[in-house]
């Protein structure tokens, strides 16, 4: 079988050819990688499948037949070797988890299209299509990637889905060194590298109350036991591989933080009776709850207020519309996609923060290149109220 690009399609599924191609594969310039993998019930994704693409061949990794990664991790890590991906945040996440590893390299072509105003999430199909003019089967998008065998439609998908990525990378290059976008991109790549190794860091998981909705509505007593909750479902989930929602919903997660800080004792009783969207919580994870708040939150960082989503005053909904108004007309000048240039939930922060502290703080998502093409701007735009 062959790839839709005519490269031959080779299957790897024995430690001695893996060791022998990840030895060939770093000596190449680039690689193109993409994954397979099944997230249904689970809170880790099951890897189905590793897709590697070079000039002449795509191989198909059966990651189940493989039992030492540690090569392929230091592959992907070689900040000498661009890994090609499209759409990477979820790929990213799966390698690191499945292999010890994550490109350190990264280009990613659906962010090269948004950088040249394309789209903000253009599919790989549609960028083969816009820049090959191929056309490319997307039947065995939601394929079952664990079973085996895999099918003959799956086995052309897969191949089909690495085998133009390092043509796509050359065009992509070009054209953003042609419109001087190529350092913002890869500093985004990097910024998106980092972004998904922090996700298994307990310093994200300890600000993950910020996310509750109506968390801004709680005092800060309630606002510290939400935070406890929080990490307590991050480490619960991740020890069962259970989805975070089939622990705790958000909203039982909120109303058991007002029901901790009552007046009422705190007792079992007490708790059984709040009100809860899961009718099975209690009796399953009831002891563990009494036991963490009875726990001293010296292990915690302080809760943030600044980082919850409240709801922005008039002149600060006055400042998100002309911000907006700003990245719609910066985007458009630069031919940037406006999603990548300034989403509405950054500049709600952003707005929040000046609020919080009277001064624009240039860091997380606004730092670097986005501070470059905005600040001009949104500095008469802050002045001018």
């Amino acid at each position: 079988m062959n790839a839709a690009n005519g490269n031959s399609v080779l299957f790897i599924d024995n430690s001695t050819e893996f060791e022998a191609l990840v030895s060939y594969l770093s000596t190449l310039p680039s690689i193109g990688l993409d994954t397979e993998f099944v997230r249904t019930n689970t809170f880790y994704a099951k890897l189905g499948l590793v897709q590697i693409s070079d000039l002449k061949s795509c191989y198909l990794i059966d990651p189940r037949k493989i039992e030492n990664w540690n090569s392929f991790a230091q592959l992907l890590e070689n900040s000498d070797i661009p890994v090609i991906i499209h759409s990477s945040s979820e790929d990213l996440s799966v390698l690191k988890i499945s292999v010890g590893g994550s490109p350190s390299n990264l280009f990613d072509s659906q962010l090269a299209s948004a950088f040249l105003g394309e789209g903000f999430s253009l599919s790989y199909q549609a960028l083969v299509k816009l820049k090959l003019d191929v056309d490319l089967d997307k039947n065995e998008t939601r394929s079952d990637w664990l079973k085996r065998p895999l099918s003959t439609a799956q086995i052309k998908y897969a191949a089909d889905d690495v085998c133009y990525l390092l043509a796509l990378k050359e065009i992509l290059e070009e054209q953003l060194g042609k419109t001087k976008k190529l350092e913002w991109f890869r500093e985004e790549c990097r910024k998106q590298v980092k972004t998904m190794t922090l996700l298994e860091n307990q310093s994200q998981w300890e600000i993950s109350y910020a996310n509750i909705n109506k968390a801004w509505a709680l005092k800060r007593p309630s606002l510290e036991h939400l935070q406890q909750l929080c990490v307590w479902r991050e480490l619960k989930a991740r020890e069962s591989d259970k989805p975070r929602n089939w622990i705790a919903k958000d909203k039982d997660l909120l109303n058991l933080a007002l029901a901790l800080t009552e007046v009422v004792p705190l007792s079992r009783e007490r708790l059984n009776k709040v009100e809860l969207e899961s009718k099975n919580f209690m009796r399953d994870f009831g002891d563990e709850i009494l036991a963490l708040i009875k726990q001293p939150r010296s292990n915690l960082s302080p809760v943030d207020e600044g980082l919850l989503n409240y709801p922005l005053t008039s002149v600060a909904k006055a400042k998100l519309r002309a911000c907006q108004t700003a990245v719609s007309e910066i985007s458009k000048s630069l031919s940037i996609a406006p999603e990548l240039l300034g989403r509405k939930r950054a500049l709600q922060e952003f707005i929040r923060d000046f609020e919080l502290h009277g001064e624009l703080h240039w860091s997380g998502e606004f730092s670097g290149w986005r501070k470059e093409a905005l600040e001009e701007k949104f500095v008469s735009i802050f002045k001018a109220s």
